[in-house]
């Protein structure tokens, strides 16, 4: 015993651990980046069809992203250190994908209904979400449940607005005459 506490037991409390560690990354990841990319194409159009395409494609992008990541990062180090994990480097991979699909679709889920203003229903349900994500990890941490939940709930918030700026910004500047820009260059 070390500390009073035995040896396989900070074996099993650092796996749950890693765990709860991608868990946490894979579903914040997934809402902030889905959530960024929802903003900054309301911010330049006002097609609910169009913002739904591009969130879905950054959600799915996202998770095998991620996942593929998880995967490959977990093998590497049995190649370093090696020696087998607890957790097979498959199942982390697995578990990390489905946690940041989750999390991706969160902010999906105000443009999947008729609800007006899908937009505002859409960061007000990702903050929701990442608020109680941080409170989570907070609990689980020992640290103070509502500052990490607003930390990270407004860290969210920032790439969303950051974004949304930026489509504002296409938008302003000459979203058809781009438009009509890339469409030459393509060919079309």
């Amino acid at each position: 015993m070390t500390n009073g506490i035995k040896p396989y037991s900070k074996r099993l409390i650092g796996i749950k651990a890693e765990r709860i560690r991608d868990q946490i990354f894979g579903a914040t990841d997934g809402t902030i980046s889905t959530l960024a990319v929802i903003a900054g194409v309301a911010g330049a159009t006002a097609n609910p069809f169009i913002v739904l395409v591009a969130g879905a494609s950054a959600m799915l992008a996202e998770a095998i992203s991620m996942g593929f990541s998880s995967y490959s990062a977990a093998k590497t180090k049995e190649a370093i250190t090696k020696t087998k994990k607890q957790r097979s480097p498959i199942i982390e991979g697995v578990e990390f994908w489905l946690a940041t699909m989750g999390g991706g679709f969160v902010p999906l889920v105000p443009f999947l209904t008729p609800i007006q203003s899908s937009l505002a229903w859409s960061v007000a349900l990702s903050t929701i979400f990442l608020f109680a994500i941080g409170a989570n990890a907070a609990r689980v941490g020992g640290n103070g449940i509502v500052w990490t939940g607003l930390r990270t709930a407004v860290i969210g918030l920032i790439a969303a607005g950051i974004t949304y700026a930026v489509g504002i910004g296409f938008a302003e500047l000459g979203g058809p005459a781009l438009t009509g820009a890339f469409a030459a260059l393509a060919g079309q």
